[in-house]
């Protein structure tokens, strides 16, 4: 068995299938967007400098980010994390963040892997993975700590999509996308190997521009099967209004999937106003907008808005993948939805066919963070819909990636493969 802490163990049990895991990450080069975008749109690029005193912003366009933390949860490793007591955890600024700090797992609370360990141990433990972090930022040593972690295929996010700081710059907005995506294009293949899916970001802000970007991506040698949006609508406007319909067409003939990921930043913040709350970052937010406008209304609002705006019955091909934004309003707005088309509600554009918790199952691909009850979703949606999602190397994911099968102990070997591998390996095009 693997040690994974003084006191926890993983499982080792014959799956006879490797991985497909639908959440991990890297980190992007911070001069990317200047080395790729258009020669004559480089002052529109995303610039990262340094401040006098060493710590690090970004400017969009020339301008200062919208918001800055005062806050940000993060862990730290070796000589960093004695300096924030046992269990690794500190705040620190957003320009001071630096990914080969981060502790996988130390973040969780059942699953931790810091759990039972010394100061010591700790300290090793996350000097481990600060050695690993420099395998993590090109494909090809990504693939041998995905061998050494049993992973067949992932879906890689290396980039955020700052679509909140271009709210009033179009141009901008899209430059830099273009820029990102040739990047990923060059730097790691939309699907090296058929292994790490790391996919391009759009914007369906402006559908003229979308449609475009989609275009310059369908020429490329090896094409994305997988491209992603923004959680939420896109500045401000709905990702299926039917002006995007050629959009939806080229995606759904050419059979290429779509996934979206937890953002840190939304437009959903400014909601708060409402209720005399100020809008702030996600390290900045207390408990009223955190619950409200993070994480769970993005996702199911966006879920909500594809099947009831009539997405799924106009391009029966797509499906959206949803990565790190939990599980738990699954069997809510699932239920809602259903209660509606009873009462004989209609879709915004186009009609319904079928219930739909339906288009649900067919279409929608969900991954539980590590320690949600994956049982109660089950119930909900059935198994098909669920897949493994592990956040590595974020301090809220899991170390291992293998661990999450202590949380299927209740599954059968068919519903485990389907959850931790089939479900993801269908959608990227694999072999289940």
């Amino acid at each position: 068995m693997a040690l994974i802490g003084a006191q926890q163990e993983l499982p080792e049990p014959e799956l006879g299938f490797l991985l497909a895991d639908a959440d991990e990450h890297s980190s992007s080069r911070p001069d990317a967007h200047i080395d790729y975008i258009d020669p004559k749109k480089k002052h529109l690029a995303i610039r990262s400098l340094e401040n006098p005193d060493g710590s690090r912003q970004f400017l969009y366009a020339g301008k200062p980010a919208r918001m800055r933390p005062e806050k940000f949860q993060v862990t730290y490793s070796d000589d960093k994390l004695s300096d924030v007591g046992v269990h690794g955890i500190g705040g620190m600024g957003e320009s001071d963040r630096d990914p080969r700090h981060i502790v996988p797992g130390s973040l969780l609370n059942r699953l931790n892997p810091l759990k039972g360990l010394d100061a010591a141990g700790r300290i090793e433990f996350a000097r481990k993975y600060r050695e690993l972090s420099d395998q993590l930022d090109n494909p090809a040593d990504r693939l041998v700590v995905m061998d050494s972690q049993g992973i067949e295929a992932t879906v890689n996010y290396s980039s955020g999509m700052p679509e909140y700081e271009f709210e009033d710059n179009f141009e901008a907005l899209y430059a830099n996308q273009r820029a990102v995506n040739r990047y990923i294009s060059t730097e790691w293949g939309f699907r090296y190997e058929n292994r790490i899916f790391t996919p391009p970001q759009i914007s369906t802000a402006d559908a003229g521009a979308a449609i475009a970007e989609l275009d310059a991506l369908l020429t490329e040698d090896r094409t994305p099967k997988i491209i992603e949006l923004i959680s939420g609508p896109s500045i401000h406007r709905s990702p299926f209004r039917p002006e995007l319909d050629p959009f939806w067409a080229r995606l759904n003939e050419a059979h290429i999937n779509v996934c979206t990921h937890l953002a840190g930043v939304t437009f959903y913040a400014r909601q708060g106003l409402e209720w005399d709350e100020p809008e702030v970052m996600m390290g900045d937010m207390d408990a009223f907008q955190w619950v409200m406008y993070y994480g769970d209304r993005p996702a199911y609002e966006l879920v909500a808005a594809a099947i009831l705006q009539g997405l799924f019955n106009r391009f029966p091909n797509v499906k959206l993948l949803l990565s790190e934004q939990g599980t738990v309003w699954v069997p809510y707005i699932v239920r809602k939805m259903d209660h509606a088309f009873k009462l004989g509600r209609r879709a915004t554009w186009g009609k319904l066919e079928m219930l739909p918790s339906e288009y649900f199952r067919h279409h929608v691909r969900v991954a539980p963070f590590p320690e949600e009850n994956v049982y109660r979703v089950i119930d909900a949606v059935g198994v098909d819909s669920i897949t493994f999602g592990s956040d590595f190397p974020h301090g809220e994911g899991l170390p291992d990636p293998a661990m999450y099968l202590t949380q299927l102990s209740e599954c059968t070997d068919e519903q485990v493969r389907a959850i931790m591998r089939s479900n993801l390996a269908e959608l990227l095009g694999l072999p289940a």
